[in-house]
């Protein structure tokens, strides 16, 4: 197999383990046996249901099975015509003819796609597009359609994937008008050009959470999209290696922000006082030992409580207007003390990530629970031993608040040891004075080196 189709399918893996759930299971799942309801000859009780219960059972239905139910009778039809769709593609996906499993008919998925959507007249609750065709139903004109129909029905939920082969085909604008979304997740697409576009709280008043997958969008795309979500919570950039320069958050709102695999030369948190997580994991899924410096800064975000990974390898951490580095003087500017729970990839075997990290953790000191990730080192490190860390000096997080670490990847090797014991003894040290209690570090590694230790000093 071609390297450029590996890096394609395993960056569709990616995004398509990261979309939402399908909202109800599909037409495949298990069906009651001909003779488990008496042979059909019981008492009718379905169609002494109200209307509106009828409707909610409808639209619960895969949409194949909830269209075969207006065939039961008139006042089916009727409920089903009224009731909420939710359409998902995969409940109609359609196999060529002796084609195997790998082969579907685009046309045919796309078309039915069309009728579905053209044929129900009431409301619409969720559309889940990862199987048709998009390419194809833009040059037929009927993208633009879905769309208007979208906005026309009032759907809430919208997962929209560039499908079969992802090739930035540019998105219409017109998915920005549907006003009534609140979950939108595109994948694979060139995000349309927001200059002249409207903007304000009016275009998306009710979205809650974005998710862009793999998606070519530049800075000021993503200052709209946040400018127009006054009640936005969640965003979600995943996959995306075509993000500009800088990736800019200015939101009254949002609670979540996720760079998942993503790679962007600078993330600055500039304005976010309702921000509470910061999720990163920086990975190309096509190259993973790639190395991609980003600067991750962080303004105003009074009461964010998770953050990590940070990796002093590949992040350079700006907090106010402060780079912190090696040696960096900590005062209250350069600390976000609302951090609780803190997670650190760190290759201990490389010296100078390994002096970084020391003030990494002076920037948070209340935090609660450390996550510790241990990577693969490529180089020696020279003396870090027990004495390197104990020349660092205190840590307040470290002495005062944690109660709490994970180890993950613990291989046992003497840097990882050597910092263990640091924090260990930084800790009894801490409980001997009365400020920490009931300490505890969980390691997670290979079986040789499974272990756990607490304040009491129980051996690794």
């Amino acid at each position: 197999m071609a390297p450029l189709l590996k890096d394609v399918e395993e960056v569709m893996r990616v995004v398509l383990t990261c979309l939402p759930a399908p909202p109800y299971p599909t037409a495949c799942g298990s069906r009651p046996s001909p003779g488990a309801h008496g042979g059909g000859g019981g008492e009718d009780r379905i169609s002494g249901l109200p209307d509106a219960v009828l409707s909610d059972i409808v639209s619960r239905l895969p949409a194949k099975e909830a269209a075969r139910t207006a065939a039961l009778s008139s006042r089916l039809r009727r409920v089903w015509a009224s009731a909420p769709l939710v359409l998902d593609d995969s409940d109609i996906l359609r196999a060529l003819p002796g084609g195997g499993p790998a082969r579907f008919d685009w046309f045919g998925t796309t078309d039915a796609v069309s009728r579905a959507i053209g044929a129900h007249r009431g409301p619409i609750r969720c559309v889940r597009l990862t199987c048709c065709s998009m390419a194809l139903a833009a040059r037929l004109g009927v993208l633009n359609y879905w769309l208007h129909r979208l906005a026309d029905g009032g759907a809430e939920h919208l997962v929209l994937v560039n499908c079969p082969m992802p090739n930035g085909l540019l998105l219409t604008p017109d998915v920005l008008r549907i006003a009534s979304l609140r979950t939108l997740y595109l994948a694979f697409w060139s995000f349309p050009d927001t200059a002249g576009l409207p903007c304000g709280p009016a275009v998306f008043p009710r979205l809650q959470e974005i998710g862009l997958c793999s998606v070519v969008i530049d800075a000021r795309d993503i200052d709209h999209l946040l400018a127009c979500s006054p009640v936005l919570e969640k965003l979600s950039i995943i996959a995306c290696f075509f993000v500009p320069s800088d990736v800019r958050i200015r939101s009254r709102s949002l609670q979540c922000l996720v760079l998942w695999r993503s790679l962007t030369n600078e993330l600055a948190v500039v304005v976010a006082p309702r921000l509470q997580c910061l999720i990163l994991w920086q990975e190309d899924p096509c190259r993973p030992d790639s190395v991609f410096i980003t600067r991750i800064r962080i303004g105003y975000a009074t009461v964010l409580k998770v953050l990590g990974y940070l990796e002093p390898g590949i992040h350079q951490l700006q907090i106010g207007g402060t780079v912190i580095e090696s040696g960096t003087k900590m005062i209250p500017s350069t600390m976000v003390p609302s951090v609780k729970v803190l997670a650190l990839k760190v290759r201990f075997g490389i010296r100078k990530e390994a002096k970084t990290l020391p003030a990494f953790l002076r920037c948070f000191p209340n935090v609660e629970t450390l996550h510790v990730l241990s990577g693969e080192a490529d180089e020696p490190a020279g003396k870090l031993n027990l004495k390197f860390w104990q020349e660092v000096g205190p840590i307040d997080c470290l002495e005062t608040h944690i109660t709490k670490v994970v180890f993950d990847r613990f291989r046992g090797e003497r840097y990882e040891l050597a910092f263990l014991k640091f924090i260990l003894e930084g800790a009894i040290a801490a409980e001997a004075g009365g400020c920490v209690g009931q300490w505890r570090s969980s390691l997670r590694g290979s079986d040789a080196h499974q272990a756990e230790i607490s304040n009491h000093g129980k051996k690794c």
